[in-house]
């Protein structure tokens, strides 16, 4: 190469970028002065220390975040779950051909009005429903929004984690992360399979971690509160099979079919 054909930027120094809230001049980052056809916008810059650049940086690097976890998730949601996020008899159900009539077009326009709130804003309040088609029509107009929802019964979820003791690709940390923290995920036919400790344990981890979190979660179950406890009642663990159901029905409003006593807010 010879170096006299080489055509050199400016030195850099002489150019510096200011920030944009107090003029400071900011210096590049690992460079030195001189870069033979190097485009000053593809050079990083010091961050300012000034209070409003602070503020630009800690919410930039907030965004960030969400933007590479959201696409962690989805990465590993491809990996582990080879239709779509939800099994195959799910993704044709939606509210246009929900079976309505009088006795339930209140929870239709509940459950619709529960999908928009979940879309424009953040959302903490989750649902509990007696129809896994009501369940699945908002999964999937969430899913045409960009959010990220898995669902399908306990033992479903809970198998992937089992798996993790045989696979070592994956982890049941990485699951829990996972179920924990999605935009939205729903349990379908709680109550109908029995549960052992192990699984309950998990399960009360994911609804804490989601509660935390303020992330909401939709059950649909045919069981009321306390039918719910009883077919839970072959766990040793009484104790933790309360704790799961009350906080479920501190973050979930009862969404019934027939009449409404309690509408979302």
């Amino acid at each position: 190469m010879v170096l006299g054909n080489i055509k050199y930027n400016e030195v850099i120094h002489k150019k510096l970028k200011k920030c944009e809230y107090c003029g400071r001049e900011l210096t590049p980052i690992g460079l030195d002065y001189l870069y033979a056809n190097f485009s000053s916008d593809n050079i990083e810059y010091e961050r300012c220390t000034c209070k409003k650049a602070q503020e630009y940086w800690k919410e930039k690097d907030k965004q960030d975040y969400e933007v590479a976890k959201r696409k962690q998730f989805r990465e590993v949601i491809n990996k582990i779950y080879k239709q779509n996020y939800i099994g195959k008899k799910f993704q044709n159900l939606n509210f246009e051909n929900f079976n309505s009539n009088s006795e339930n077009e209140l929870a239709i326009a509940i459950a619709k009005d529960y999908v928009n709130k979940n879309i424009t804003s953040t959302n903490t309040n989750g649902l509990i429903v007696g129809k896994t088609h009501l369940a699945a029509s908002i999964a999937n107009k969430l899913i045409e929004n960009d959010k990220i929802v898995l669902m399908g019964r306990l033992t479903t979820l809970l198998d992937m984690i089992k798996e993790t003791f045989k696979d070592n690709t994956k982890s049941e940390n990485e699951l829990i992360e996972l179920y924990s923290n999605v935009d939205m995920i729903i349990i379908d036919d709680l109550g109908t399979e029995k549960i052992s400790n192990w699984a309950l344990e998990k399960l009360y981890t994911i609804i804490e971690n989601r509660n935390e979190n303020r992330l909401p979660i939709i059950i649909t179950t045919r069981f009321d509160k306390q039918g719910l406890i009883e077919r839970f009642s072959q766990s040793q663990d009484e104790q933790l099979v309360d704790a799961i159901i009350s906080k479920l029905y501190q973050m979930c409003y009862g969404v019934t079919l027939k009449s409404m006593k309690k509408e979302l807010v």
